[in-house]
């Protein structure tokens, strides 16, 4: 039987239970969730804050959030949610640094993030085969 609160969990090939939630309809409305948050903190925090003081704060949350994420074995619903959405934060403000403030075009950010993806994907696939 799985602990209380574990139900649903993806199964890693490796027979050890996985660090992400298994993807289900709740998993992708969540996840839905978490980018309009996401995207809708980030506009706040840089129009209620100085920007470059909002983008850091966020960087620092993001990173801890990553570290605890990264820390810890096994999934726990907080930790991974609570990384999820600073990727959504944070994402959002590198996306707007990139285009903003570097005069960066959406095609060229797009682009280059979507090769940036490939090359993480592929990379962690070779580390998984």
């Amino acid at each position: 039987m799985s602990e209380p609160g574990k139900q649903g969990l993806a199964e890693a090939g490796n027979g050890l239970t996985s660090k992400v939630p298994a993807v289900t309809a709740a998993f992708w409305a969540i996840k839905l969730l978490t980018t309009g948050m996401g995207e809708t903190t980030s506009d706040t925090l840089v129009h209620a804050v100085d920007p470059a003081l909002a983008v850091l704060g966020a960087a620092a949350v993001f990173v801890v959030a990553l570290a605890v994420q990264f820390r810890f074995a096994g999934f726990d619903r907080w930790r991974y949610w609570a990384a999820v959405t600073m990727v959504s934060v944070f994402g959002t403000m590198a996306a707007d640094v990139a285009h903003i403030a570097l005069g960066v075009p959406y095609l060229i950010s797009t682009i280059g993030f979507a090769v940036a993806l490939v090359v993480i994907f592929s990379s962690w696939r070779a580390v998984e085969a």
